[in-house]
């Protein structure tokens, strides 16, 4: 099968210069690199799911808000839990 693919020049022709050198044709190393994409184990798939769950390292410092942030692990979230007064422990959150 053929199919077109937009490479960017500058990669192509690196690519190209680097295949030249091994002695071995563009289509070579193209197919090599898909099969080996193809076959390698799917288990990133499940372990990025699996981490999707979790606050992201940067949060460092400010986790306990981001715990209470609704799920929701972005800066805006955050906030607005700081401003709620959520960051408390469950047992001694402040009413509304």
């Amino acid at each position: 099968m053929k199919a077109t693919i937009d490479v960017p020049e500058d990669l192509y022709r690196r690519v190209k210069a680097k295949s030249a050198m091994e002695g071995r044709p563009v289509r070579e190393v193209a197919i090599q690199l898909f099969r080996r994409w193809v076959e390698e184990p799917t288990t990133r798939s499940a372990e990025t799911a699996r981490d999707a769950t979790k606050p992201p390292d940067w949060v460092g410092s400010l986790r306990r808000y981001a715990e209470n942030a609704g799920g929701r692990h972005d800066m805006q979230s955050i906030r607005d839990s700081i401003r709620r007064g959520r960051s408390a422990p469950p047992s001694r959150k402040q009413k509304s």
